[in-house]
């Protein structure tokens, strides 16, 4: 018997929701949007990532190259 140990992370980041919500699919990640809010110019948005360790990992190492840079 083969069972996946689930994980949940928060996640904060300023890239755009749609290219988000596309990495995590590519990742195989499941995530759910928590909370978005405005500082000075910038949105920010704050993610709850749910899947296995490693993955959580990739999505989070492909999110930060997505994230504009200031």
């Amino acid at each position: 018997m083969n069972k996946e140990i689930v994980f949940d992370e928060a996640v904060f980041t300023k890239a755009d929701p749609k290219r988000t919500f596309r990495t995590a699919d590519e990742c195989l990640v499941a995530i759910r949007l928590i909370e978005s809010k405005k500082e000075a110019s910038t949105w920010i948005y704050e993610y709850e990532v749910s899947g296995e360790i490693g993955k959580i990992k990739k999505f989070i190492a492909r999110l930060k190259k997505l994230e504009p840079t200031d």
